[in-house]
């Protein structure tokens, strides 16, 4: 088995340069997508730092209020909950106890 033989051409070295001239406008083409690409990518990956200190800087300004509201539900839920298991508990020492004693 021979391999096809293909008939060798014979560039000049004008041929050749415009050869490496093309390749190289490609490469170039490649390299500024990827420049804006990588730019992008850098853009969005500021998007969660921005966020963050956002946040950051929220709860430093509005911590106080953060807390109070947060304290007042869960003396709210609190209260709720025991009026709810005090009413209970009486209820069971009423029909345990129907006479009080």
């Amino acid at each position: 088995m021979t391999k096809k033989q293909t008939p060798e051409v014979k560039l000049t070295v004008e041929d050749r340069l415009d050869i490496i001239i093309a390749h190289l406008q490609r490469m170039d083409k490649r390299d500024r997508l990827r420049t804006i690409g990588g730019f992008i990518k850098g853009v969005l990956g500021l998007i969660p730092l921005i966020l963050m200190l956002a946040s950051v800087w929220f709860v430093y300004v509005h911590g106080d209020e953060l807390l109070k509201k947060i304290a007042q539900q869960a003396a709210e839920q609190a209260a709720s909950f025991t009026q709810n298991s005090a009413g209970d508990l009486m209820q069971r020492i009423n029909v345990m106890f129907p006479d009080g004693r």
